[in-house]
């Protein structure tokens, strides 16, 4: 074969070799959820965790399975949270209507700082 038309052969293989390696990122289970955040007390509110703590619940929430796998096409909670002893304390509840009971509806988090948050759902209790 003459050398001009096998570069057409070699080009055209390395590009199916490049395209076969492409790493392709999995898809991403994402359930849009709105946290409405209420402070019990100006201590909590103007705890310096709580910023930190605030997106660290957030980010945990939105990971959870019992969340990403909800019936409900999105997720509304009211949030109120204060201190209790040296951590925060996160009580969650649905605000969707027909929401009550279900395993994603209501949660709890303590908050002892960003990195150590604890997520715990409650089936209605």
């Amino acid at each position: 074969m003459p050398r001009i038309a096998t570069f057409p052969l070699v080009l055209a293989l390395a590009a199916l070799l490049l395209a076969s390696c492409a790493h392709k990122e999995p898809e991403v289970d994402f359930k849009p959820i709105q946290l409405n955040w209420h402070a019990l007390s100006e201590a909590a509110e103007a705890h310096p965790e709580k910023d930190a703590c605030v997106i660290s619940v957030t980010s945990l929430l939105m990971r959870e399975k019992a969340v990403r796998e909800s019936k409900f096409e999105s997720l509304d909670y009211d949030v109120v949270f204060d201190i209790k002893g040296e951590n925060l304390e996160f009580k969650g509840i649905c605000a969707n209507s027909g929401a009550e009971g279900a395993t994603e509806c209501r949660f709890t988090a303590v908050c002892s700082g960003a990195e150590k948050v604890v997520v715990n759902f409650h089936n209605g209790d």
